[in-house]
């Protein structure tokens, strides 16, 4: 008994230090295989051989989101396509645009045509399909100052019919759209309106920007709109009494609110490729992960807690997580990135502590052995110290609210599995 007692005093004691240890090697060796780290701590330690294990089960489901915040972004997403796995996805924003001055348009002015410029960054999809661009005019007042969401309601305050639309194609860096007439002559003739913004976005709340749905499975895509370049602006041109060929440009800046809006069908997917246990405790044999405020995978893993009283230090955590070739695979862009992250409340999701070492986390994508890479060593080392309680991870891109890409990858039970690796020193 005296022997145990004075190990667990030990092990109290001397675990912090260790860890600290570990800490060092861990940032003298980010540039180094994770698996060196091992090495270089155990010669530190005098200790033998790592152990290494790969036979750790890990639980997958998937989930949904309801929505995500998407104002202030400085560029929002714009198409849709009926994607075979994960049904039909649809993109839209509405947006502000402003005065860039005061405004005196002349004796008998009038329009003589109207353009909305909207740069394109960006794109993903079916590089074949053109997609028609429709702009409504928005009556729904939004506020610079308030916060809003992906599911925000639009559809019943905009315009009966569209004011302009026009055919965007896949390699386009620019969309022009050509708006009424009708719609610029009431912006024109609006006098007490032109001088100053605030009775401006009162009389006249946005446009809602959308596009047709696509009409077949695997049609259409994603294209990321840059609101904030200069070159997306709202103009018109007009002539008055003294002059031909004037122009007025409308600026869409830093001071107007602009909101992403997102619908997801997954249900118009075929049910033999769809995505399947939507929302349910219930494994599948791959995992989905979906930007636009789509779907999410759950990685559940009880098996370390074996090691949670364990006198061991962890070297190196990693999932390895084979990409799983779909119908769309070779359409939709797979993300760069994979987030890890660990959930905190209801709906808040925080980064696992490795990201603080981009280059030791990895989560990129190699094309070679086509297959995701994340070392979550820090992470799982503080359940080990019961610094948390987190068994359950949660797989998405990046930047959920905004990333255009997906990915189905496989899981633990697949033919090729995801692997979780595990490293570690017995002390």
């Amino acid at each position: 008994m005296q022997r145990i007692s004075r190990a667990r005093r030990w092990w109290k004691v001397s675990v912090p230090a260790v860890v600290v240890l570990f800490s060092f090697f861990l940032i003298v060796a980010c540039e180094d295989d994770p698996t060196d780290i091992g090495l270089e701590l155990k010669s530190a330690l005098g200790k033998v051989q790592p152990v290494y294990v790969d036979t750790l089960r890990v639980y997958s489901s998937t989930w949904s989101r309801d929505s995500m915040r998407t104002d202030h972004s400085s560029s929002l997403i714009l198409g849709n396509i009926l994607d075979p796995v994960f049904g039909w996805t649809d993109a839209s924003f509405v947006t502000q645009y402003r005065l860039t001055a005061p405004w005196i348009p002349g004796n008998n002015a009038d329009v003589d045509s109207v353009k909305l410029f909207l740069v394109i960054g960006d794109y993903t999809g079916n590089e074949v399909t053109p997609m028609t661009v429709d702009v409504y005019e928005s009556f729904r007042h939004i506020r610079y100052d308030t916060v809003y969401y992906s599911n925000f309601e639009m559809y019943d305050s905009i315009s009966v019919w569209p004011v302009g639309s026009a055919t965007f194609h896949p390699e386009d860096t620019m969309v022009v759209v050509y708006l009424s007439k009708t719609f610029g002559r009431r912006i024109i003739r609006d006098t007490a309106a032109l001088q100053d913004n605030k009775i401006f976005t009162d009389h006249f709340p946005g446009l809602y920007i959308t596009t047709r749905k696509s009409g077949a499975l695997g049609e259409g895509g994603f294209a990321k709109v840059n609101l904030l370049d200069a070159k997306t602006y709202l103009a018109i041109y007009y002539h008055n009494d003294l002059a031909d060929k004037l122009t007025y440009g409308f600026g869409i800046n830093t001071y107007c609110a602009r909101i992403g809006l997102y619908k997801h069908h997954y249900d118009e997917a075929p049910p033999e490729t769809a995505v399947r246990y939507l929302d349910q405790e219930k494994e599948d044999t791959v995992l989905y992960v979906q930007g636009l405020a789509g779907v999410y995978s759950k990685l559940t893993i009880p098996g370390l807690q074996r090691y949670r009283d364990s006198l061991v230090v962890l070297n190196n955590v990693r999932l390895v997580i084979p990409f799983h070739n779909d119908p769309m695979g070779a359409i939709m862009r797979k993300p760069s990135i994979l987030a890890l992250r660990v959930r905190l409340g209801d709906s808040l999701f925080i980064d696992v502590a490795d990201r603080q070492v981009p280059d030791l986390y990895n989560g990129r994508y190699d094309e070679e052995k086509e297959e995701y890479v994340i070392n979550f060593t820090a992470q799982v080392q503080q359940y080990l110290l019961k610094h948390n309680d987190d068994l359950s991870f949660y797989l998405m891109t990046d930047y959920p609210a905004f990333d255009m890409e997906r990915v189905v990858l496989n899981g633990w039970n697949n033919s090729r599995p995801l692997k979780l690796i595990l490293i570690y020193t017995e002390l």
